[in-house]
């Protein structure tokens, strides 16, 4: 049923179905743990959640994820229930979940109904929809709170936080001159993102001004002359893959542009940029090292 064929577009699909569905925070419990018996089923669907999850201490609880899920590495042996395109409901009913966790713009709108009006009320629902690297921490406490794993879900929180702030601190001490950032989610149709993705919250901790931060909507489309016309000193996309190579001629035939100048075009791992867990850190390190060899 899900295919690996379109693995190099899931970094991207994520983000798009983020241009369609409202935001807001966690969705509250079906019950409250302390009136019913802590979950021990559960089923994530995005491939950052079982990361999550595993962070909180419940990866021994999880009974399917989805497509591209390969953290902790004992859920690459579990069922797969979803992708970014589709949801196995019938799979899903006959592994008997009591929590379904599921990130609030990977996920349809029209699909999550579909799941609550399959499953009865003992299935609990948490939805997360980071925007800032700190909701991280915060969403890896609430699915603790859920699962009466709090010790470990804040240990884990806590240790986060202290990432970001250490880069905080790392980027203060370093040139506060602002380097102009094009983010390249799709080249065609050219697209970015805009502050409000979690992804911009890195791009401002490192010191550098987004292009398009203050477009309308989350993913916008561009047009090829309006990012030459910003001149962006740097350009980042993210692949699926380490040994993928992004074909950067778009860009790089514009010598004028300052990122040819500077020969500043640059892939990030998919798996440590576009999935909002811990791992993000790395990705967010990145970031910060190549602005800063552009300052």
């Amino acid at each position: 049923m899900f295919s690996k064929g379109f693995s190099i577009a899931l970094i991207a699909s994520q983000l798009l179905l983020g241009i369609s569905i409202g935001f807001s925070s966690n969705d509250s419990f079906a019950k409250q743990a302390g009136h019913q018996p802590y979950p021990q089923r559960i089923i994530t669907l995005a491939p950052h959640l079982s990361e999550l999850v595993d962070a909180a201490g419940g990866s021994d609880r999880l009974v399917s994820v989805s497509a591209f899920s390969n953290l902790p590495e004992s859920v690459k042996q579990l069922p797969i229930t979803s992708d970014a395109r589709s949801i196995d409901l019938e799979k899903m009913k006959s592994l008997r979940p009591d929590l379904i966790i599921y990130w609030r713009g990977g996920t349809s709108e029209s699909q999550i109904q579909s799941i609550k009006k399959t499953f009865n009320k003992d299935v609990q629902f948490i939805s997360v929809q980071p925007k800032k690297l700190s909701d991280i921490a915060a969403d890896i406490e609430t699915i603790g709170k859920a699962l009466g794993t709090e010790s470990v879900a804040k240990k884990n929180a806590d240790a986060l936080r202290l990432k970001i702030a250490a880069l905080n601190t790392q980027q203060k001490n370093i040139s506060d001159r602002k380097v102009r950032v094009f983010y390249q989610v799709w080249a065609q149709p050219l697209m970015t993102l805009n502050q409000d993705h979690i992804i911009g919250d890195i791009i401002q901790r490192c010191g550098g001004e987004q292009l398009f931060a203050n477009e309308k909507v989350l993913v916008p489309t561009v047009s090829r002359e309006a990012v030459i016309k910003a001149n962006p000193e740097i350009i980042f996309t993210a692949v699926d893959s380490t040994k993928m190579n992004t074909d950067w001629s778009m860009w790089s035939s514009f010598p004028q542009l300052a990122a040819t100048k500077n020969k500043a075009f640059i892939d990030l791992d998919g798996d440590i940029i576009s999935r909002p867990s811990p791992r993000i850190m790395q990705g967010a390190q990145k970031i910060c090292a190549e602005i800063n060899k552009v300052r």
